[in-house]
Formats: C-alpha cells, structure tokens, sequence
C-alpha cells in the first residue's frame, strides 16, 4: 500500500495536465465556432441589407415609372389567331365599301411597289418605252420523251437596263411575271441579232451543255419580254406624281 501511495501524487498531476490540455483544446475549439457563426451572422445582415437596397431601389423606380431594364420581363410575341384573321378581314371589306376606285388602284399599286427591288425596278424602266426585249428557255429532253426546264427567264434586259445583279435576271423577271407587271410574248424577229448574243451567254451555253443528252442537243425556246398594261399604269403612276 504505501508503494502505490508514493506514485498515487505523480498519476495525479500527469492526470491534472492531461485534463487542462483537453480543456484548453475545447475552450479554442468553442471560440473558433463562435467566431464562425459570428461572421456568419454579420454576412447574413449585410447580404439581407444589400437586398433591402435592391428591393428599395426597385420600388422607387416603379414609384417612378421608370423600371430597371434588367428586371422587366421581355415582351411575349404576339401570336397569330383566329380573332386577328377575321379582325383584319372585316376591316379590308369595310375599307373596300367605302374606297373609292382610284383609291383602290393606288392601293394596289402602292403594294406592288413595296415589293419591288432596285434591280426590277430599272427593268421597268427600260422596258417603259414600249420596246421589247429577247428571252431565251432552255429545256432539255429526256428518255421516254419527257422535258424539263434547264433555264428560263434570261434575257438581255439586264444588259439594257444597266442592272447591279446581271446574273439574277432570270428570278427578276419570275417576279415581276408574278406580280403582272411583265409580259412573255412570241418571238420578234426585228431582236434576231439580240437573240444570236443571248444565246452566246454563258448562262445560256452551261444550261445547254448540262441539257444535252448525248449527240441530241435541248430546245432552245425564244420568246420576247414587254412591260404589261399594269407595268406601264405603275410607271406612268409614279412619273407624274415625280412631276
């Protein structure tokens, strides 16, 4: 007994430091928590602040009439219905009641000319004066007698009209054929020497390569380009309202 008493003070303080050693490690672990939550609690208050700020700012320029661009939604395209159909339908047959005729041919002719390029419009030009101008189609033969179209709608009127796109003439005068402005008629042959030059095109020449079917060559079609009876009242129309 009095062997163990000897050693009993030693066990004593070893056990002493050892519980103030965990003590102090739980004290400093406890502080780094609660400084933790503290500067949580801080970036919470100023986060909810900030936003405060923003929410009072946007109230303001509400109150103000003048919403911050990065808030208001984008508008939704408007879609097309039924409602709008029949809307804009009653309105054309109320305006054709009360229109007279000179204003409905104006109207006409004011949508014609929306829809016309610079191009097409100098080849309404050229072609104002009454004369006429050589069209070439190119359809090739094919076995079993069928025929397609290798080219149409090319003429020298690019030429003569000075047009920026020479080589869109064949989809002008598509245009202009669908709008009624342009006629295709026969062949003139006063325009013999005009066709021999369309026909030396390169256009011309490629589509009667590509449509050549061994030693049988395509059907080189000639017809002439004039300005319609509708084509010379758009032109006339718009020379004297220039004058």
């Amino acid at each position: 007994m009095f062997g163990l008493g000897v050693d009993t003070p030693r066990s004593l303080l070893e056990g002493a430091v050892a519980a103030t050693r965990t003590a102090l490690n739980v004290a400093a672990w406890s502080e780094e928590q609660l400084l933790a939550l503290a500067n949580a609690g801080l970036d919470s208050l100023v986060g909810s602040d900030a936003a405060d700020d923003r929410l009072g700012d946007d109230h303001r320029q509400i109150a103000d009439g003048e919403p911050d661009e990065k808030t208001v939604a984008p508008a939704r395209p408007v879609q097309p219905s039924a409602r709008h159909v029949s809307a804009t339908m009653h309105r054309l047959l109320e305006q054709a009641v009360n229109q007279r005729s000179d204003e409905s041919r104006l109207e006409l002719l004011s949508h014609i000319v929306d829809q016309l390029v610079a191009d097409e419009a100098r080849i309404i030009g050229a072609l104002s004066d009454g004369s006429s101008s050589p069209l070439i189609k190119v359809v090739a033969w094919r076995r079993g007698g069928s025929r397609s179209v290798a080219l149409e709608n090319v003429s020298l009127v690019g030429r003569t009209a000075n047009l920026g796109l020479p080589a869109m003439v064949p989809a002008y005068v598509s245009h202009l054929l669908s709008l009624g402005l342009i006629d295709i008629g026969p062949e003139d042959p006063e325009l013999k020497t005009d066709y021999e030059i369309l026909a030396a095109e390169t256009s011309v020449m490629d589509a009667v390569k590509r449509a050549s079917l061994g030693p049988v060559g395509p059907k080189i079609e000639k017809r002439s380009l004039t300005l319609s009876p509708l084509g010379h009242e758009l032109w006339s129309t718009a020379m004297r309202d220039e004058a």
